[in-house]
């Protein structure tokens, strides 16, 4: 258990294996709105949510994960932090779910489309076309964003909102609405002083 850059909330992770990374970061901090219920997929620990609730981005959180170990650590901190009224953790994989919200967002260590670096994207993109999500938004890297842009265009029929290229552009984050808006893009080194005040100036 480690405390979080948001004060009085804790964070349970494995102490080896997949622990959470910058990217958990960035993204919860450029999700644009407020929602009322919002799905994570692959929730992890329950980073990404932490801040999102921190930043009272949404009332309730439908977190998927299908790892056991970190599915109990997920468990671990929602109880710790006595956030039972707001989170919801969901053990399984999302080929036949259906989760109703208005926002669901990923950063998705599965799906790469590359040997070693997860498994197959179509039941993902199943999930998502199942459910019509009328906000996405997500973190991955460049080769898998154009996969999802051509099918949350093709398929989905949304417009991009925000668009953020970091880590010398090996990451990008999107966020998809069915709203017609101007976007809005922005650069993020990584490490920079932007990025030390994400994890340390938040309420």
């Amino acid at each position: 258990m480690e405390p979080t850059f948001h004060r009085g909330l804790w964070v349970v992770q494995p102490m080896r294996g997949y622990r959470f990374s910058v990217d958990s970061v960035i993204l919860p901090h450029v999700i644009e709105g407020h929602f009322v219920r919002v799905v994570e997929l692959g929730a992890g620990c329950g980073i990404m949510a932490l801040q999102l609730f921190a930043h009272e981005r949404a009332l309730q959180f439908y977190l998927v994960e299908n790892d056991k170990v970190h599915f109990e650590a997920l468990e671990m901190t929602i109880a710790v932090n006595e956030l039972q009224p707001w989170f919801y953790p969901i053990f399984g994989d999302v080929a036949e779910m259906r989760i109703d919200a208005d926002l669901v967002y990923f950063n998705p260590p599965f799906g790469r489309g590359r040997p070693g670096k997860g498994g197959p994207i179509a039941p993902f993109l199943r999930f998502l076309e199942r459910n019509k999500y009328a906000e996405v938004a997500y973190v991955v890297p460049p080769e898998l964003d154009v996969i999802l842009s051509e099918f949350l265009v093709g398929r989905m029929h949304l417009k991009k909102e925000v668009q953020v290229w970091y880590k010398r552009g090996t990451r990008i984050i999107k966020q998809w609405s069915k709203e017609k808006a101007a976007p809005k893009r922005a650069i993020v080194e990584v490490p920079s002083d932007q990025v030390e005040q994400m994890y340390w100036d938040c309420p």
